[in-house]
């Protein structure tokens, strides 16, 4: 799944929250979150749930495996003018566990690189997996950035 968000000059609201469904890249696994009840990763041929966490999630992406998913910030790819370098942007889980959350600190040690809109900071423009299921982002900035799913760790490519 791709996300692309453009960047503009006034910032729209997000929607209220509600049922968000994404699949994986191979379209075999699927994620759901509700604001009610959490977000079940499944395997919809089977019309099982695999693994569930409490939380909602606005934006997530699902690995083909169905034992991996990450959680974007509710903000999508903004943060407030007042966030703190331990907001976190990302959460990589494992089967139901946390195993990673990744802050605005260890992705921009320098707050220049974020972009200013009219009411908040872009820290990205997009997120997607890649062929090898890693996670690729695109930081506002025009740096790439390649995730190892399973670990959560940033690798070099």
């Amino acid at each position: 799944m791709l996300v692309a968000i453009n960047v503009s000059v006034s910032d729209m609201p997000l929607p209220p929250p509600g049922r968000i469904v994404t699949t994986s890249p191979n379209g075999q696994i699927r994620a759901v979150s509700d604001p009610n009840e959490g977000t079940s990763v499944e395997d919809p041929t089977r019309n099982k749930v695999l693994w569930h966490i409490p939380s909602w999630h606005r934006s997530m992406f699902v690995a083909n495996d169905g034992k991996h998913l990450v959680t974007e910030y509710d903000g999508m790819n903004l943060i407030p003018i007042n966030f703190t370098d331990g907001l976190v942007l990302l959460t990589f889980w494992r089967e139901g566990k946390r195993i990673r959350e990744v802050t605005v600190k260890d992705l921009f040690p320098d707050h220049s690189k974020l972009l200013r809109t009219v009411s908040h900071y872009a820290w990205r423009t997009t997120i997607k997996f890649d062929g090898q299921g890693r996670l690729n982002i695109s930081r506002i900035d025009g740096k790439m950035l390649i995730f190892d799913v399973p670990t959560g760790q940033e690798t070099n490519g």
